[in-house]
């Protein structure tokens, strides 16, 4: 199965991620160090989060409205993210990817 990957092409373009049970859509984003992306995260069932740990990143998605995330990261690399509320196998589907090019 392949994964859905987002990318922001131009500067100024917002990456929309959605989260449910099933998981994160696209479970990949691809950003560039040093460049500022907007995230629209949203949820399609319940409340759920947005975390990277790497990033010091913790936003709260609550379902019927988008919620804005900026991020400029300051390294390149792929760091994980994940739904914060979720444990067990729940948790094992809501899990994704920030991959960071310089």
């Amino acid at each position: 199965m392949l994964a859905a990957v987002a990318s922001a092409a131009v500067a100024g373009d917002a990456i929309e991620v959605t989260v449910s049970k099933r998981g994160f859509s696209p479970s990949r984003v691809a950003v560039r160090k040093g460049e500022t992306t907007r995230l629209l995260l949203s949820s399609s069932d319940t409340e759920h989060c947005f975390a990277v740990d790497a990033l010091r990143i913790e936003k709260r998605v609550v379902p019927g409205r988008a919620t804005p995330l900026d991020l400029t990261p300051a390294q390149a690399g792929t760091f994980p993210f994940y739904c914060c509320l979720e444990s067990g196998e729940a948790a094992a589907a809501e899990r994704g990817e920030l991959v960071v090019a310089e």
